[in-house]
């Protein structure tokens, strides 16, 4: 079982990792690396030979001003909890190589992903509806999301008896 640095080290030796985005730090983490997306599932792999789970995956908007979505993939351990980040940044509409394949759980992750920012993840099982309504053409978590168009589940426009 390899530690964090050990870890952050494999990634650094075979030249996945890349130049950090921001100066933006990540806190509760024992290590922290930005990764490019073409070299995503590769790291991933690493992890999880180094035996490490997907703990997370969330979205963060960078969009204004940087034109890209930042995922951050948390990684840990059972055996001696070490969590470890790998920090993408994607432009808008640029599909991230899907985890699916090695982590079976960041299915859902990235289906949330795409639903609420609009992340496409290419190869991905089953990019399909989770929370909204199927076809909903908003995306929620945005920054510049305002309110959704009208809609036929809001309670508000039916009229009360």
């Amino acid at each position: 079982m390899a530690a964090p640095a050990e870890l952050a080290a494999v990634l650094e030796s075979r030249g996945w990792t890349a130049e950090p985005a921001t100066a933006h730090p990540v806190s509760g983490v024992a290590e922290s690396r930005w990764v490019a997306p073409g070299n995503l599932v590769a790291a991933a792999e690493a992890a999880k030979e180094a035996g490490y789970f997907l703990e997370s995956m969330t979205c963060v908007d960078r969009l204004d001003p940087h034109g890209v979505f930042e995922l951050l993939y948390t990684f840990n351990r059972w055996d001696a909890p070490a969590r470890v980040a790998y920090r993408v940044w994607v432009p808008k509409d640029v599909a991230v190589p899907t985890l699916s394949g090695v982590y079976g759980i960041a299915a859902w992750n990235e289906r949330e992903a795409w639903e609420l920012f609009g992340v496409a993840f290419a190869g991905h099982p089953n990019l399909t509806w989770l929370l909204l309504p199927e076809g909903t053409e908003f995306r929620p978590l945005l920054k510049s999301f305002t309110q959704p168009p009208p809609s036929i589940y809001d309670d508000s426009l039916t009229a009360s008896p």
